[in-house]
């Protein structure tokens, strides 16, 4: 059975705490801001590699109201014995993800909306430290993959999309959303922005235009989150997702939109990923790591591009050089799976094409309110 404190957290929801970090003020129908802003030192505006940031403010803001967290961060030490203990706390109610998936408790079906900054799971966080979400739900048989979404370029106050991993999670995925460094402005970058890039991901040091810590980079704030749901939220067993205190890459899909999206591609390329799904993007035109191989096959990578974003055209010669497969594909005018084309792409009337390809207020709907891109996304995830 489980303990007291297990129980007490089937209740638990994290307060929501936007906090501004100096970006732009998110526009409040759920659009994606052009990163124009985001110029070289010169002065001059990125090449057409930067991308937007994409943080859906009036989504953060008109949330239901969360409940105050109760638990204290436990130091990274003092997290594997309550991984232990989380996963003992199983019963034959407990759904199995699969043969070695995470167990997850759906005694009390529901949808757990978590959110914290980095530096609640990590003291030495301290750039970039926004609302991180956190989207799982009980109420569908878990699909044991976990999305780590990465939210466009500039420095959110609240960081990826609220209804966007609400949606991958009634899916049945595990999501979490990192808040990363993404407002250095790929122009600094040169010939070698896959460097920047890198080096936001993991924190080495890799190009002389920025310097990023390990604890602000994305895969440690990946491994620290996972760390901390397993006090928070350990219904979910978030810490299948762990593998000798690294992610387990394995089972992990890489996603983005915008400047995360073309993040995503390279990070598949020094992570063996279960897949890719790049919205907006990539855009790095003519930059080396489009025509490298990676250690994720590019057979796992996807993209979705509308024809109303400006980028767009860029978008396609990106993944052609990636060689993505099969020919750029309509998801209106052609049935899943998309005659298994790895580049999809559409035309549905938008106020922001760039925006659209993730859910949220500029996303195409239905007349009876459904997402237009519900197939499209259960494809590129693997959800189908």
């Amino acid at each position: 059975m489980s303990s007291p404190r297990v129980q007490t957290a089937l209740s638990l929801s994290l307060a929501l705490a936007l906090t501004h970090c100096g970006a732009p003020t998110e526009p409040l129908d759920g659009s994606v801001v052009p990163d124009s802003a985001l110029a070289s030192p010169d002065g001059t505006p990125p090449p057409d590699a930067a991308t937007t940031a994409d943080a859906e403010a009036l989504d953060a803001i008109t949330d239901d109201a969360l409940e105050p967290a109760m638990d204290a961060v436990a130091p990274p030490d003092a997290t594997a014995p309550m991984q232990d203990a989380a996963r003992d706390a199983t019963s034959d109610t407990q759904t199995d993800a699969g043969p070695s998936g995470p167990m997850v408790d759906r005694r009390m079906p529901q949808l757990f909306s978590l959110s914290f900054r980095p530096s609640e799971a990590d003291p030495m966080a301290r750039v970039a430290d926004g609302t991180q979400l956190v989207h799982l739900d009980t109420r569908v048989a878990p699909l044991g993959r976990l999305v780590v979404y990465l939210h466009g370029a500039g420095r959110p106050s609240t960081c990826g999309s609220n209804e966007h991993g609400r949606v991958l999670a009634s899916y049945g995925f595990h999501v979490i959303a990192p808040c990363y460094i993404s407002d250095y402005g790929v122009g600094v970058c040169g010939n070698d922005i896959a460097g920047c890039r890198l080096e936001a991901f993991d924190g080495t040091d890799r190009h002389p235009a920025i310097t990023i810590a390990r604890a602000d980079s994305i895969e440690e704030r990946v491994v620290r989150a996972l760390q901390l749901l397993v006090r928070r939220n350990p219904q979910g067993d978030w810490g299948y997702f762990l593998d000798a205190g690294r992610p387990r890459w394995g089972s992990i899909v890489i996603s983005g939109i915008s400047h995360g999206a073309s993040s995503s591609g390279v990070i598949s390329q020094v992570r063996g990923v279960e897949r890719a799904v790049m919205l907006s993007g990539p855009l790095d035109t003519n930059q080396a790591w489009l025509m490298r191989a990676g250690m994720t096959p590019v057979a796992r990578l996807w993209s979705f591009s509308h024809t109303a974003d400006s980028q767009h055209m860029g978008h396609l010669a990106s993944i052609a050089t990636l060689g993505l497969a099969g020919p750029p594909t309509n998801v209106e005018t052609t049935a899943a799976p998309y005659a298994n084309s790895h580049r999809l792409i559409s035309s549905l009337m938008t106020t922001d094409g760039h925006g659209s390809t993730q859910a949220g207020g500029v996303s195409p709907r239905d007349a009876m309110g459904n997402y237009r891109f519900d197939r499209a996304w259960r494809t590129m995830y693997g959800a189908r």
